[in-house]
């Protein structure tokens, strides 16, 4: 089974940074193969069941596993072998004005990376954007592949690390506690500090600490901008004790007073 979606322009009619090109659904037998091509886009494979080889022009080559995603790179050969006897797979090609900004951004990689499930919804969402011939249907193409890409850059899939999860939930739930801190959710979670605070990093970037600060100042952000509520009844249900110490935090991470946030100037 193969089906496939095109966008009937070579350049598109939008200026935009990504925009999509096509896409695809490949479910084949291990007799189907695609000869070498040069193309000048980038393309994303994300894979189903089975297993599949992408050829460098080296000889070397790449074997892509379901739930793991590959990209070819723009001015790259393309070769595609099934390695199994059924393969299938999704895949979208992209291009755009800033493409090649877009592919460091997102530190794409051409060996092969865990993905988790393919969100085939988003690949059928894509097909019919292509089909629908006018700015907007290519607007919105272009905004469901950046959705995709997205998606295939949360290495391992959406769920992460159980215990990171559960120090996320703690912090929603708490935040507005002042009495909050780091060593009591580690105390909580039953771990040493340093461990939740290797595991957070890897998976949020931020540190236990910085991440709980930043909920704290998310909270209070919206509130300065969506309510009339007082500085100091904001930092109290945002767990800040001390609203100066809120207008300090808020100033030093997003360069306006509380009064300025609620001015709108943000």
């Amino acid at each position: 089974m193969i089906t496939s979606a095109y966008r009937p322009m070579r350049n598109g009619s939008i200026a935009a940074p990504l925009r999509a090109r096509s896409t695809g659904h490949y479910s084949v037998d291990a007799s189907w193969n695609e000869q070498p091509n040069r193309k000048m886009f980038l393309e994303l494979f994300w894979g189903v069941s089975g297993e599949g080889d992408f050829v460098a022009e080296d000889g070397n080559f790449r074997t892509l596993h379901h739930g793991e995603v590959t990209f070819y790179f723009p001015g790259d050969t393309h070769r595609i072998v099934p390695r199994s006897a059924r393969w299938e797979y999704y895949w979208l090609t992209c291009d755009g004005e800033h493409l090649d900004e877009v592919i460091a951004a997102f530190r794409l990689e051409r060996r092969p990376v865990p993905a988790g499930p393919c969100p085939q919804e988003l690949f059928a969402q894509l097909a019919r954007e292509l089909c629908d011939l006018t700015a907007a249907g290519e607007f919105r193409a272009g905004a469901t592949a950046y959705e995709i890409i997205s998606r295939a850059c949360i290495r391992g899939g959406e769920q992460g690390d159980p215990l990171v999860t559960a120090f996320r939930d703690i912090v929603e739930e708490l935040f507005a506690d002042p009495a909050l801190s780091v060593n009591g959710i580690a105390a909580k979670l039953g771990v040493h500090r340093s461990t939740l605070a290797r595991l957070v990093r890897k998976q949020t970037g931020y540190s236990p600490g910085e991440y709980l600060i930043s909920r704290r100042i998310q909270e209070a952000a919206g509130l300065l901008a969506g309510t009339c509520l007082p500085v100091k009844e904001i930092a109290a249900v945002c767990g800040c004790s001390d609203p100066n110490y809120l207008a300090k935090v808020l100033r030093k991470r997003l360069g306006h007073s509380p009064t300025e946030l609620r001015r709108g100037e943000r």
